[in-house]
C-alpha cells in the first residue's frame, strides 16, 4: 500500500480507534491490550493491520510493548497516529495522567475531523460549481453553434459532431469529475451494491420501454403517440426512479438508526446510574421509541431475555445493519460491557464521543445542501437558452427570406432537447456523487432534473413568443 493510501486509510478509522482506546482505558485496560483486540476487529482494517504490526513485534520480535508502539508511530505515515501514539508514550514516561491525555487527545481529533469535513465540504461545493460552469458554459456555447450551423447546414457532419460531444466526451467529463469528488470525499469500508443491482435490472425495463415507445427504432409499425425528447425522457426515469426509491429507504433508515443509537446512548448512561446492569438497563429502554432503532432494541431486548449472551446478540445486529456509524458504536458499546462491566464513566466517554460523530456528519450534510440548488437552475438554463437560440435563429433566418423549408425546426428542436435531456442526467449523477458520496444518491436528481428538463422544453417555447 502506497505511504498516502495507508496515512489516508489510517486516519479516516483514527477517531473512532482513539475513542476505542480511551473507552477501554477508562475501564483500566491499557492502550496495548486494545491494540491487541483491534487486531482481530474487522470493522476498522487500517488499524487492524497497524496492531497486528505492534503485536508482531512485541510477540516475535520480543519488543516491550511501548518500545513497539513507538516504532510504530515512527513508521506511519499519519500526522495523527503518530502524534497520538508518541503522546501517549510519552505520558507514560514521564508519569503523567493517562487517561486525561486519551480524553483530550480523542477530543482533538474529533475536533480536527471535524474541521477537515468542513474543508472538504467546501472543497466538494467549489468542485460542484466547477462542474456546472463546465458543463453548461460549455455545453452552451456548443448548442448555440450546433444550433446556428444546423439551419444552415443539411449534411450529417453536425449530426455526427454532436452526437460525439453528447454521447462521448460529457460522459468522459461526468466520469472524471465523478472521480475527482471520490478523491477528496471520506471513504467507508461497507458498500451497499442494492441500488446499483436494482438500476441494472430497471435500466433493462428502461431500455425496452424506450424500444417500445419509438416502435423499435421504426422497425415496426405500431402507433407512437410521444415524441423522441419524451420517450428518452420516460425510459430514463423508469431506468432510475426504482433505484433511487431503494436508495432513498436505505439511506433514510441508516440515518434513523444513527439518529436512535444516539438518544438510547444517551438514556442508557442516565439508566446506568442507577446502578442496573447494562442487560436490564437495555431491556427496560426497549420500551422507549427510538425510530428504526427501536424493532432492533426489541429484538436485541428478546434475545438477551432468552439468555443469548451480549456479544452474539450484537454481532446479529452488526451483520443486519450496513451503516458502518452504527456498527463502530455497537461495537465499543459491546467492548465496553465486555471488559469493564460498562461502567458509568465508560459509557459516558462513548456517548460523547457519538454524539461528536453525530455533529460532524449532520454538518457535512448541512454544508453541502445549498449547492444542490444549482444543477436544477442549471438544467432550466440550458434548454431554454439551447431552443430559444434555435427558434429566433431560425424565426430570423425565415423572415429574411433565406430558407423555404430546408430544415425542419421541430424535428431540430426534439434533437437537441434529446441531447440536453442526457446532459442533465449526468449532471444529476455527479451532483448525487458530489453532495452525498454515492452515484446511487444521483438517481433521484437525475429523474428530478430529467422531468423538470422536458417540462421546460414544452413550455418555454409556448411562453416566449417573437
Amino acid at each position: 500500500m502506497k505511504a498516502g493510501e495507508r496515512a489516508r486509510a489510517v486516519e479516516r478509522e483514527m477517531p473512532f480507534a482513539a475513542a476505542y482506546i480511551t473507552v477501554m482505558a477508562t475501564g483500566g485496560i491499557s492502550p496495548y491490550v486494545s491494540f491487541n483486540r483491534l487486531s482481530k476487529v474487522e470493522l476498522m482494517p487500517a488499524m487492524r493491520n497497524e496492531a497486528r504490526e505492534i503485536m508482531r513485534d512485541v510477540e516475535i520480535f520480543g519488543f516491550d510493548p511501548l518500545t513497539a508502539l513507538v516504532n510504530s508511530a515512527k513508521n506511519n505515515p499519519s500526522d495523527m497516529y503518530t502524534d497520538f501514539i508518541s503522546g501517549y508514550a510519552s505520558t507514560v514516561i514521564t508519569g503523567g495522567d493517562i487517561g486525561h491525555f486519551l480524553e483530550r487527545k480523542t477530543d482533538d481529533i474529533f475536533r480536527a475531523r471535524s474541521l477537515k469535513i468542513k474543508v472538504a465540504a467546501e472543497r466538494l461545493g467549489t468542485l460542484l460549481e466547477s462542474f456546472i460552469i463546465v458543463m453548461v458554459l460549455m455545453s452552451l456555447c456548443f448548442y448555440i453553434l450546433f444550433s446556428v450551423e444546423a439551419i444552415y447546414s443539411t449534411g450529417m457532419s453536425l449530426y455526427s459532431t454532436m452526437i460525439m460531444y453528447t454521447y462521448l466526451f460529457a460522459p468522459m467529463l461526468s466520469v472524471v469529475f465523478i472521480y475527482l469528488a471520490h478523491g477528496m470525499q471520506p471513504k467507508s469500508p461497507l458498500n451497499e451494491w442494492r441500488p446499483y443491482k436494482v438500476a441494472a435490472l430497471s435500466s433493462a425495463v428502461g431500455v425496452f420501454v424506450y424500444m417500445l415507445l419509438t416502435g423499435f427504432l421504426g422497425i415496426i409499425s405500431i402507433p407512437v403517440f410521444v415524441d423522441q425528447a419524451t420517450a428518452v425522457s420516460i425510459a430514463l426515469v423508469v431506468a432510475t426512479v426504482p433505484s433511487a426509491i431503494v436508495h432513498y429507504r436505505i439511506s433514510s433508515r441508516r440515518h434513523q438508526i444513527e439518529k436512535g443509537i444516539a438518544s438510547f446512548l444517551r438514556d442508557l448512561t442516565e439508566i446506568r446510574k442507577t446502578g442496573m446492569a447494562p442487560e436490564k438497563c437495555i431491556e427496560n429502554l426497549a420500551k422507549r421509541n427510538y425510530g428504526e432503532f427501536s424493532k432492533e432494541l426489541q429484538s436485541i431486548s428478546t434475545q438477551l431475555s432468552w439468555g443469548i449472551p451480549l456479544r452474539q446478540v450484537f454481532t446479529d445486529f452488526m451483520n443486519r445493519t450496513k451503516s458502518w456509524l452504527s456498527q463502530l458504536v455497537i461495537f465499543l458499546l459491546v467492548e465496553a460491557i465486555d471488559v469493564g462491566g460498562g461502567t458509568i464513566a465508560m459509557i459516558e466517554s462513548l456517548t460523547r464521543f457519538n454524539n461528536m460523530t453525530q455533529e460532524v456528519e449532520k454538518e457535512k450534510r448541512m454544508n453541502s445542501r445549498p449547492y444542490m440548488i444549482v444543477p436544477y437552475f442549471a438544467a432550466i438554463m440550458l434548454v431554454s437558452t439551447t431552443l430559444l437560440t434555435l427558434l429566433f435563429v431560425g424565426k430570423t433566418v425565415s423572415i429574411a427570406g433565406q430558407t423555404t423549408g430546408s430544415f425542419d425546426l421541430a424535428s431540430l428542436s426534439s434533437t437537441f432537447t434529446v441531447s440536453v435531456i442526457v446532459h442533465v442526467f449526468m449532471i444529476g449523477l455527479v451532483a448525487g456523487k458530489i453532495s452525498e458520496e454515492s452515484v446511487a444518491a444521483g438517481f433521484k436528481h437525475s429523474a428530478l432534473l430529467v422531468v423538470i428538463t422536458l417540462l421546460a422544453s414544452i413550455l418555454v417555447p409556448q411562453l416566449v413568443s417573437f
